[in-house]
C-alpha cells in the first residue's frame, strides 16, 4: 500500500524538501539550467522537483504526480502552478542527453558549496552499484536484449549479479561536494577507474600538486600509484592489500635523474609526495574512518533518497536519474552540513 503525501508543515521531511525547493527556485538554478540548455526552465524545474519528490519518499513518479494534482496544498507549499503530465514530463526528460545534465548538476553543487580550507585537498574516491529493477531470476536476458538497450550484468559481493553498473563518485572530504562522477556500465574494473578519475579531476581543474586523492583497495594497482606521484605530482593513497609489498610500491617511484634535470622544483615535488604516499600507506589503517565519509553519503542516496533500484528503460535514462539523485544528496547535505550522526538519522527516516 502506497502512503498518501499529506502536507504537514511541521513534518522535518517536508521542512527539509521545502528547503531544497527554495533553492530550485532561485535565479541561480534558471541560469545554469538556461546555460547547459535545459529549456523550457519552468517544465525542466517541475520535471526535477517531480523527480525529487519520487526519490526523498521514495514513491513512483506517476503516484507523485497525482497527489500533487490532487492536492492544492501540496502544489502551493512546493511550488506547482499547473497541474502536471507525467506523459509531457517523460517527453521532456528525454530531450536532453545525460552529459547536459552532468555538467548542469556538477557546475550547480560548485557554486553551493563554500570553497574548503585553502592547501592540499582531501578527496575520497569510491564506486556504488546502480542496480535497475530488473529481476534476473526470472528471466534470462540475452546478449542481443541487453545491448538493444545498452544495459550490462553487473556484479557486486553484497547483490551478486544484476543488470546494471556503477557510480564512481569524487567528494571533498571537509564539505561533502561531489567534485565528479562517472558512470560505468556492468562490472567495471575499479583499478581502471582510478586514472580515469585522476583525468576526470584535472579536466575539471579540481586536483593540484600534492592533494590527497584517497581510495579503498579495491582500486589497487602499482601503476596507479606511479601515475598519480609521475604524472599528476598528486598523493594516490590507495589502501594497500594484505600482503603488498612496500617497496614494490617505493620501486615505482625510483625514476631516471634525467626527467629533474634543470628542474630542481619538480624534483622536489615528486620527492615530497612519494614520501608522504609511502607514509600513509604504511599507517593506512588509522584513515578508515576518514574514508568512511563517502560510504555515508551512499547510505543517504541508497536509503534515505530511494536510490537502491531505478526503474529505467535505457542507458541514457538511468545516468540522467543517477545525476539528480546526487544532485539531492549533496543538496540534502548542504542543508544540514556534512555530518556523520545527522546523515545517519535522514538515512533512517
Amino acid at each position: 500500500m502506497k502512503i498518501p503525501l499529506v502536507f504537514d508543515e511541521k513534518n522535518p521531511k517536508y521542512r527539509l524538501l521545502g528547503s531544497i525547493f527554495i533553492i530550485i527556485d532561485s535565479p541561480e538554478f534558471r541560469r545554469i539550467l538556461s546555460q547547459n540548455g535545459l529549456k523550457p526552465i519552468n517544465s525542466v524545474v517541475n520535471l526535477i522537483k517531480i523527480r525529487f519528490i519520487s526519490m526523498f519518499f521514495g514513491i513512483d513518479i506517476k503516484y507523485v504526480i497525482n497527489e500533487v494534482n490532487n492536492s492544492p496544498e501540496l502544489k502551493k507549499y512546493w511550488g506547482f502552478k499547473y497541474n502536471l503530465d507525467y506523459n509531457n514530463l517523460s517527453k521532456l526528460l528525454s530531450k536532453f542527453n545525460s552529459n547536459q545534465f552532468l555538467e548542469f548538476v556538477l557546475k550547480f553543487i560548485n557554486k553551493q558549496f563554500i570553497p574548503g580550507k585553502r592547501g592540499r585537498k582531501t578527496i575520497i574516491v569510491d564506486a556504488t552499484p546502480i542496480m535497475l529493477d530488473i529481476n534476473l531470476d526470472k528471466k534470462y536476458y540475452t546478449k542481443e536484449e541487453l545491448d538493444e538497450k545498452n544495459f550490462k550484468i553487473g556484479f557486486s559481493q553484497t547483490h551478486g549479479s544484476f543488470i546494471g553498473g556503477k557510480l564512481t563518485l569524487a567528494i571533498d572530504f571537509h564539505t561533502g561536494q561531489p567534485l565528479a562522477m562517472l558512470v560505468h556500465q556492468g562490472a567495471y574494473s575499479d583499478a581502471k577507474i582510478f586514472p580515469e578519475m585522476l583525468e576526470e579531476l584535472k579536466r575539471r581543474r579540481i586536483i593540484s600538486k600534492r592533494d590527497m586523492i584517497m581510495a579503498d583497495r579495491g582500486y589497487v594497482s602499482y601503476d596507479n600509484y606511479e601515475k598519480g606521484v609521475m604524472e599528476y605530482e598528486i598523493i594516490p593513497f590507495i589502501f594497500p592489500r594484505k600482503n603488498m609489498r612496500l617497496d614494490k610500491i617505493a620501486g615505482c617511484f625510483n625514476y631516471p635523474l634525467e626527467i629533474y634535470k634543470g628542474n630542481s622544483r619538480l624534483k622536489k615535488t615528486l620527492e615530497d609526495v612519494a614520501s608522504t604516499t609511502m607514509i600513509f600507506i604504511k599507517h593506512w589503517k588509522l584513515f578508515k574512518p576518514i574514508r568512511a565519509c563517502i560510504e555515508h553519503f551512499f547510505k543517504l542516496m541508497k536509503e534515505g533518497l530511494g536510490y537502491g533500484t531505478y526503474h529505467v528503460y535505457t542507458d541514457e535514462s538511468m545516468k540522467k536519474t543517477v545525476y539528480l539523485n546526487v544532485l539531492l544528496t549533496a543538496l540534502t547535505i548542504k542543508e544540514v552540513t556534512f555530518d556523520i550522526k545527522i546523515i545517519q538519522q535522514l538515512s533512517e527516516m
